[in-house]
């Protein structure tokens, strides 16, 4: 308990762009582990509980809500991915005087993914 409150203690002193992109890093990486480990789970329901659990489990995710979560999804593993490619240029290139401006490209790519995902996805939802 004393780490949590340590780590927000640090987070609130240092409130910039490195400390934001620190935290959205972990918590894309936290929904992705959780997204893997769900995925795992229906599709392997297909072995544990036969294939009508399997199909009625699929059929469900054609309900608007999920499409909408797709879109979630895309904008997590935009930014996770993006930003990951971010830390690698920084740490092998050394271009830590410029990550600040590659946050914010990092940003509007993951919000142009983002939207170029939710143009695709909103019409066959709304059908």
């Amino acid at each position: 308990m004393k780490q949590i409150l340590s780590t927000f203690t640090d987070i609130n002193l240092n409130r910039n762009e490195g400390t934001i992109a620190f935290i959205l890093h972990r918590l894309t990486g936290l929904c992705l582990a959780g997204y893997i480990f769900l995925h795992l789970l229906i599709v392997g329901s297909e072995f544990m509980f036969g294939t009508g659990t399997f199909n009625k489990l699929m059929g469900s995710f054609e309900w608007p809500l999920f499409k909408l979560l797709e879109i979630g999804l895309i904008a997590v593993i935009a930014y996770h991915l993006i930003n990951g490619s971010r830390i690698v240029a920084i740490d092998l290139m050394k271009l830590v005087k410029a990550q600040k401006v590659m946050f914010y490209i990092v940003m509007a790519l993951c919000i142009g993914a983002t939207v170029i995902t939710a143009i695709v996805f909103l019409p066959k939802i709304i059908r």
